[in-house]
């Protein structure tokens, strides 16, 4: 320990030195008010105890700089009858004439009793200090030791005047502590009633949510409904219709007039497309109420499936299919796909009709992320300013007598494709083919599956 200022307790004024020395080496050696008068406290009791009941002592100050923080540090030695039981008067468990060790202990960071009976006791006080006093270097000490030593000590009645300027410092300080709490938990219950408040908010979101929910059940089971009243109550009389102009085809052909033969085949034919256009509605519909289950998908042998029920119309067109398909599992939704490439596929056969040869390629690559799945044709292409518009339900492009179809394919791929969490573009010219490109995310097993 590097040695400060020394304190002879032989009278009541030496206590007052001793606490008044304490304070002036607290402030000098940085520390804040607060702890200035808890260390000048603490010391006080301690010289007082000496005084009292130890005959007598002496008070040393001094700045230890062992690890593992520089303290100040302060010894009080008596030459009294000595503690039998030291560690008793730290734990409160004695009374009497040591019961100020007790208070001063809680006021610093360290205090230490080294006594025997009728040898007298040796109090070490120990306060660390602060983190932003700055290094005690050995000219710094000296100007305090210097200090120290010149300090003018007060009456009883000046050093009581001090203190209570000390302990009003501290009430202050108190107050604004109490009143920054108050200001803290004026702001909890500020933050709890916003947080009560967005509870209730989102309460209520949920009930809406679930109301929603409810109206959507019943949105969808009446979509159901819907879709059983038109393959039954509209198929029903469609099929009777073109059964009647069959028959009539059939059996009174002979009997029927250049014109009246003309307007039955109308007739058949628009049967045809009522019915292909009542189909492709029910498959659009189905979309929002058929359940989407994910499984593990070959996607190549998908496809290979999809071409095998086209086979006959590709070899008598003599289409050059060409087929580049890794053999790889999507974990996707089967049916959903199945309707995408089905429908892709056809469109690509029927628009290439008129190229020689028809080209069509399907093609796929396996990404970071995602799967790109890309099928092309030669075919007659389509204008680009057009390309939001084929994808919306029963738009074409062409028109009705140069290709068959009710312009709901592209539609369904689309909602298929948005169901997926993909996207699909398509890019082409007039007479310069098409390409529909769709992106699809790769999802885990475990966790895409529902």
């Amino acid at each position: 320990m590097k040695p400060l200022s020394r304190v002879e307790i032989r009278y009541d004024l030496d206590v007052v030195r001793c606490r008044q020395r304490a304070r002036l080496a607290a402030e000098l050696l940085g520390f804040d008010r607060q702890d200035q008068t808890r260390i000048s406290t603490a010391v006080s009791e301690v010289a007082r105890n000496a005084l009292l009941h130890g005959r007598g002592g002496e008070a040393e100050f001094g700045v230890d700089l062992a690890p593992p923080r520089p303290a100040l540090t302060v010894v009080v030695r008596d030459q009294g009858p000595g503690i039998a039981e030291p560690d008793a008067v730290l734990a409160g468990h004695a009374a009497g004439q040591v019961t100020g060790l007790v208070g001063s202990q809680r006021l610093l960071d360290t205090l230490q009793i080294d006594s025997r009976p009728g040898a007298g006791t040796c109090v070490t006080l120990v306060k660390w200090l602060p983190a932003d006093a700055g290094p005690v270097t050995p000219e710094r000490a000296q100007d305090i030791a210097l200090s120290l030593a010149s300090q003018h000590v007060d009456s009883p009645l000046d050093d009581m005047r001090s203190q209570n300027q000390a302990l009003l410092a501290a009430l202050e300080l108190v107050q604004q502590r109490d009143s920054e709490l108050m200001r803290v938990n004026q702001e909890l219950i500020d933050t709890n009633t916003g947080i009560v408040a967005l509870y209730t908010d989102l309460e209520d979101k949920s009930q809406q949510l679930q109301l929603a929910e409810q109206v959507l059940r019943l949105r969808n089971a009446d979509l159901k409904a819907f879709a059983y009243t038109v393959s039954h109550d509209l198929k029903a009389p469609l099929r009777g219709i073109a059964g009647y102009a069959e028959e009539l085809v059939r059996k009174h052909a002979a009997a029927l007039s250049e014109r009246a033969g003309f307007c039955v085949g109308q007739i058949l034919g628009a049967a045809r497309n009522l019915d292909r256009l009542i189909e492709d509605l029910l498959s659009f519909a189905r979309l929002d109420t058929e359940p989407v289950v994910y499984g593990d998908v070959d996607l190549r042998a998908l496809v290979v499936t999809i071409l095998q029920d086209r086979s006959l119309d590709i070899a008598e067109r003599g289409v050059q299919v060409t087929v580049r398909l890794p053999r790889a599992t999507l974990h996707s939704w089967e049916t959903g796909l199945k309707q995408v490439m089905a429908n892709l596929i056809d469109n690509a056969l029927k628009f290439s009709r008129h190229a020689t040869p028809a080209r069509v390629t399907i093609r796929a690559e396996e990404q970071a992320s995602q799967w790109q799945i890309v099928v092309s044709d030669n075919g007659i292409g389509f204008d680009p300013q057009h390309h939001d518009r084929m994808f919306l339900l029963f738009n074409r492009l062409v028109r009705a007598e140069a290709f068959e179809g009710t312009g709901a394919g592209l539609a369904i791929v689309k909602k298929v494709v948005d169901t997926l969490g993909g996207s699909i573009r398509a890019t082409g010219a007039p007479g310069q083919g098409a390409v529909f490109s769709i992106t699809l995310p790769k999802l885990p097993a475990v966790a895409a599956t529902p």
